[in-house]
């Protein structure tokens, strides 16, 4: 009993030491953390990285104060890369945020830095939260680790492989493979020659990467060696074949009543050798030519079904239609036999080629009815053309019949100018104002950027990626507010957005009155949309009404142009919150020129 009773308080001893040393070590870790609160409280958490640059410690005037630097460098300079050549020389480029030309494409616009102080401001929130729970599970995550935030600022990728094709890729030196040619009635081999090559790919994400991180330093690609595959050696055992089919082949395409003829000398220029390295037709020479010649007899590309939301479901309102081109397979085929059976020894032939036609179905068809599983409005919105004229709203009629009833597939990218199809009297467009150069002049389809500026508007409402748009040269009234419009003139610029949602969506247009109406019917997924209303400024003055004597009208006749329109830039933010509670941001630049009013006076008697 006794000595159990000593065990028992040795035991008790023990326990009240230890009790002692946790109360004490959380004291002191108590001590420590609120040592570490009151370090940290009004700056950046150890272990933060803002645009791979480590902040912790910093205050948030400070971080604001570095990266206001970066941005205005890039603001002022824009973003900024070498090239250096297989030879060593080094061409440097500029890119601007954007750029007034003097072609339709008034403003393009090639990246946007967006709210980035939101971004710096988000974190600097982590570990800040008023939530202690929310604090420690973050300090615990810096503890072991870090946390690396981005800004959501955009690089206009195709604009931007644009730029970069004016300023370097098309300077670049083009390869050439080694071709048979004809010279003098004598087959001869020209000599492949090397060109330059670069991933363009690996330049938009190498720029991407420098705007999301405001990295202001300058990036270095290299330009490599584009060697042909097809050389000189690997086609000299083939020159005697050449020489043959030179002088004892011609070829005759045919198609209902319509002949093409291609001699021998013109036929083995289409020569070349495959990854076998056995002597073959150059598939590219085909279809260059076939495009020139027989396919605008030929083609008749497919039409989707065209479908409309009636009473909740989805009907199809014009059934699609299959279409016709040319069986390239085929002739390419027939002139693959034509080289393996060469014979000299029959002399000279002509291998008549007839042309065989291959039907292609629509890919959107009544069929696919149920699949597409169009349930919810998801988007909608209307423009007012109040005010013009009767040619722009019978243009404007016929624009938004051509895209009414469209199927957009998951993941698809809509092209306006492509939905719209070719424009002229044939489609039953007449002539209108449009802006062109520096100045309106009358052409087919002039206010169909009335259709533009509408889906550029749904596109946002429905929240979907804009992936291409160009707000127009000046303020022009049907738009208001400014920084919302879009221009289009095939094939740039054009208005693009992206289906993004995973499901099928149904486009809806059409004319009621003074009104565009649009609407995208597909299933909700959760996301909201925010659009900011434009921010206005750098206001600039119209300039004084310009009066020109002109033969074209009779004597004192008097014919003015737009009206005039104060220079204006603006900027609209984006902003797209999806249920996984990511959000993507997008601004929106516009740089609106002013507008001189002119007037033409007549002095024709």
């Amino acid at each position: 009993m006794v000595k159990n009773l000593k065990h028992f308080k040795h035991l008790l001893t023990r326990f009240r030491i230890l009790a002692t040393v946790i109360v004490v070590l959380c004291f002191l870790g108590f001590l420590a953390l609120n040592a570490f609160e009151n370090k940290y409280k009004d700056r950046f958490y150890p272990g933060v990285f803002v645009g791979g640059v480590p902040v912790g410690g910093q205050s948030y005037d400070e971080a604001e104060k570095l990266f206001d630097t970066k941005a205005n460098i890039l603001k002022q300079n824009g973003l900024k890369a070498t090239f250096t050549s297989i030879n060593g020389v080094v061409k440097q480029v500029s890119m601007p945020m954007s750029v007034v030309g003097l072609t339709p494409d008034n403003s393009t616009e090639y990246f946007a830095l967006g709210d980035w102080k939101s971004d710096l401001q988000e974190a600097y929130a982590f570990g800040h939260e008023s939530n202690i729970i929310f604090n420690l599970k973050d300090h615990m995550r810096l503890l072991f680790g870090k946390k690396d935030f981005y800004f959501n600022n955009i690089l206009l990728k195709e604009n931007t492989d644009s730029f970069l094709g004016d300023q370097v890729y098309n300077l670049m030196k083009k390869s050439a493979p080694a071709r048979f040619a004809s010279v003098n009635s004598k087959i001869t081999i020209t000599k492949e020659i090397e060109g330059e090559t670069i991933n363009r790919e690996e330049v938009l994400d190498v720029l991407n990467k420098k705007l999301i991180t405001l990295d202001e330093t300058t990036p270095d690609f290299l330009i490599n060696k584009d060697i042909p595959s097809v050389t000189q050696e690997k086609l000299k055992p083939f020159l005697g074949l050449a020489t043959s089919i030179s002088k004892d082949r011609n070829v005759l395409f045919q198609y209902q009543g319509h002949e093409w003829s291609v001699l021998g000398p013109k036929l083995v220029t289409w020569l070349t050798i495959n990854t076998e390295n056995t002597i073959d037709i150059d598939q590219s020479k085909l279809e260059s030519y076939l495009a020139s010649t027989v396919a605008k007899f030929v083609d008749n590309p497919p039409e989707d079904s065209r479908f409309a939301m009636v009473e909740g479901k989805l009907v199809e309102t014009v059934p699609g239609k299959a279409g016709t081109i040319v069986d390239e397979k085929s002739v390419l085929e027939k002139l693959q036999k034509i080289l393996i059976e060469s014979d000299s020894s029959v002399g000279v032939s002509t291998i008549n080629v007839p042309i065989i036609t291959i039907e292609v179905a629509p890919k959107i068809t009544k069929s696919g009815i149920d699949k597409y599983r169009i349930l919810d409005l998801v988007g909608e919105v209307r423009t007012n053309f109040d005010g013009s004229t009767a040619d722009r709203e019978h243009n404007i009629q016929i624009g938004a019949a051509a895209i009414n009833g469209m199927i957009i597939a998951p993941g698809a990218e809509f092209s306006t100018i492509a939905a719209i199809g070719h424009v002229g009297a044939e489609e039953g467009y007449v002539k209108e104002l449009v802006i062109k150069e520096n100045t309106t002049t009358k052409e087919y389809g002039g206010g169909l950027c009335q259709i533009a500026t509408t889906l550029f508007r749904l596109a946002l409402n429905a929240g979907l990626p804009i992936t291409e748009r160009v707000n127009h040269r000046f303020v022009v009234h049907y738009y208001d507010p400014p920084g919302l419009d879009a221009t289009i003139y095939g094939p740039h610029p054009d208005l693009r957005f992206v289906n993004d949602t995973g499901n099928y969506l149904l486009l809806q247009a059409r004319v009621e009155g003074h009104e565009v109406i649009m609407e995208l019917y597909g299933q909700k997924d959760g996301r909201s949309v925010a659009i900011s209303k434009p921010l206005m400024y750098d206001k600039i003055p119209a300039p004084e009404v310009k009066y020109t004597q002109t033969p074209e009208l009779p004597l004192g006749q008097t014919t003015c142009s737009e009206a005039e329109h104060d220079g204006l830039t603006t900027d609209v933010t984006y902003s797209v919150k999806y249920v996984s509670g990511s959000i993507k941001k997008m601004t929106f630049h516009s740089v609106y020129q002013p507008w001189q009013k002119v007037c033409l006076v007549g002095t024709a008697k």
